[in-house]
C-alpha cells in the first residue's frame, strides 16, 4: 500500500498474474473489502479502475481515495492481506486510434485518471512515436494524481486546477480546448459532469470521444442489473458488460 502526497489518496498492489496478463486500459476489479476486525463492512463490491499493469512480474495496481468502508477497509491493507475480487471486468475497453498521425488526448479528473494512464502507456509502448497528451483536473494542486510515468514515457501532461495552482487556471475543457483544431482522438474518465462537458465539446467539434463512465457497479457481471444506462437510440445497456467504455455519441447524459 502506498500513501499519496494527494490527501486520502492510496495505490494498492496486489499480486495476480492472470489478471496482469488480461488486463486492458478501461478493464476494472470489483473489490470486497473486509478485514478480521471489520468483516462485512462491504455488503455490495465496489468498481475500481486497473490503474498499472506489470505483466512480467504478475502485478497490477488500482488507484482510490478513502471514502465509505470499502475504501476505508482498503486503506488498512498490509502487505500479505488477502485482496477479494473478480476481475478483470468488463465487456467493452478502451480502443486506441489506429491511425498513426492521430493526436491521442487523455482527460481526465481525480480517480478518473488510473484507466488514462494505462491507456497512454499502452499506445507509447506500441509506438514511441505516437503523440499522447493527458489533460488532468483537480480543484487545486494538491489533488492532481495519476501521471505516475508518463513523462518517462514521453507523453505530455496539462494540469488545470480550479484555484490556478498549476497549469490552466480551469477546467479540463479549457485545457483541452486549444487542440480542437489538431486531429485528435480523445479519452475521457472522470466525474460525469466532466465527462459529459468533454463529450459535449467533442461532439460540437467532430471530434471522436470515448467516455469511461463511473456508474455504481454493485455485482460488476452483469446480474444485479444496477449500473444500467440509457443510451441515445433509446436501448439501455449495462455499464459493466457492455461497456464501461462507450463512445461518447452513444451516451444519453442525465
Amino acid at each position: 500500500m502506498q500513501a499519496l502526497a494527494a490527501p486520502g489518496h492510496f495505490v494498492l498492489t496486489f499480486d495476480d498474474p492472470e489478471t496482469a496478463h488480461d488486463a486492458r486500459p478501461g478493464h476494472f476489479i470489483a473489490v470486497a473489502a473486509t478485514t478480521p476486525a471489520n468483516a462485512g463492512s462491504s455488503i455490495l463490491r465496489k468498481p475500481f479502475s486497473i490503474f498499472t499493469v506489470d505483466r512480467e512480474a504478475g502485478l497490477c495496481t488500482v488507484l482510490f481515495s478513502v471514502y465509505g468502508p470499502t475504501t476505508s477497509t482498503m486503506a488498512l491493507y498490509k502487505p500479505g492481506d488477502k485482496l477479494d475480487f473478480l476481475g478483470p471486468l468488463g465487456g467493452r475497453v478502451f480502443d486506441a486510434d489506429p491511425h498513426a498521425d492521430v493526436h491521442h488526448v487523455m482527460v481526465g479528473g481525480g480517480y478518473g485518471v488510473p484507466p488514462l494512464n494505462f491507456l497512454a502507456k499502452t499506445i507509447k509502448a506500441a509506438n514511441p512515436r505516437a503523440k499522447v497528451t493527458l489533460i488532468y483536473g483537480a480543484r487545486s494542486a494538491n489533488f492532481l494524481v495519476g501521471d505516475e510515468g508518463l513523462r518517462e514515457v514521453g507523453v505530455e501532461i496539462v494540469a488545470c486546477t480550479d484555484d490556478g495552482s498549476l497549469g490552466v487556471k480551469g477546467k479540463v475543457t479549457d485545457g483541452l480546448a486549444p487542440l480542437l483544431s489538431e486531429n485528435i482522438a480523445v479519452y475521457t474518465c472522470g466525474p460525469t459532469p466532466m465527462m459529459r462537458a468533454v463529450a459535449e465539446l467533442c461532439t460540437a467539434n467532430h471530434k471522436p470521444c470515448q467516455v469511461s463512465m463511473e456508474t455504481p457497479m454493485p455485482c460488476g457481471i452483469g446480474i444485479c442489473v444496477g449500473c444500467v444506462l440509457k443510451k441515445a437510440d433509446g436501448t439501455f445497456s449495462r455499464t459493466c458488460t457492455d461497456g464501461p467504455v462507450y463512445p461518447a455519441t452513444e451516451v444519453t447524459w442525465q
